[in-house]
């Protein structure tokens, strides 16, 4: 009997003393082993619409990024001509850094995870397999002159985590309400969403969209933007 009592003592110390899912999905990212080299092909579509003018743009790229670097292999964005005073810029092609996101989410999410709060925690199914979805309020790095105009300003996530903790999917919404020179108001609406892939044990973005909506003195705008990434063989 004694034998059985310290078991189960020992059993719900173990619960009791057991990460949260946020911990987990910090530890998880750190985790993840040094990136190997991949070949993906991404496809990007904006659309922005503002002033009565609705522009859509179309991207599709094949890059190869490694420990040394993102490399552009093909784009369908016509190469910029270089400058006369730097005339080596135009031996390669440039935009590799706006993908930095798509290649390497774990740095950025872990950045964005510093100052969050876990506000709920719930076991769920996703794609077949056990998840977990935790919803958290996050920090806006935002400067004291920022937030000197701000009436309202919220940024919430939820996330969905596997069992080891590496983030499947994420959902963003931020709005922000301010009063620029006294009499004139800004508000802004973002949603994200992001599914995640592992490839090699090397995460990377399988499909983010956003949508923006606001008005900036008494004029709207909107914005959508899809990219989605395919890893090459």
């Amino acid at each position: 009997m004694t034998r059985l009592i310290l078991a189960t003592a020992l059993a719900l110390c173990g619960t009791l003393l057991q990460a949260d899912g946020l911990t987990d999905l910090k530890a998880a990212l750190k985790a993840l082993p040094q990136a190997p080299k991949v070949r993906v092909h991404i496809e990007e579509e904006s659309r922005e619409f503002e002033g009565g003018k609705d522009r859509l743009e179309r991207r599709t790229v094949r890059l190869e990024d490694g420990p040394e670097g993102a490399k552009i292999l093909e784009d369908s964005r016509p190469v910029a001509p270089a400058k006369k005073s730097n005339p080596g810029a135009a031996t390669g092609r440039k935009g590799e850094s706006s993908f930095q996101g798509i290649l390497h989410p774990a740095v950025a999410l872990l950045e964005q995870l510093d100052k969050a709060r876990l506000v709920e925690e719930k076991p769920e199914t996703r794609e077949g397999k056990p998840a977990r979805r935790l919803n958290l309020v996050m920090d806006l790095a935002l400067d004291a002159e920022a937030k000197a105009t701000l009436k309202k300003a919220t940024h919430e996530a939820t996330v969905w985590i596997g069992a080891d903790g590496v983030p499947l999917a994420m959902d963003q919404r931020i709005e922000i309400k301010a009063r620029v020179l006294l009499v004139a108001s800004v508000w802004t609406k973002v949603n994200i969403h992001i599914r995640y892939q592992l490839n090699q044990g090397r995460l990377l973005v399988l499909e983010e969209r956003s949508d923006v909506q606001g008005s900036a003195v008494g004029k709207s705008f909107s914005a959508q933007e899809t990219i989605r990434c395919s890893v090459l063989p």
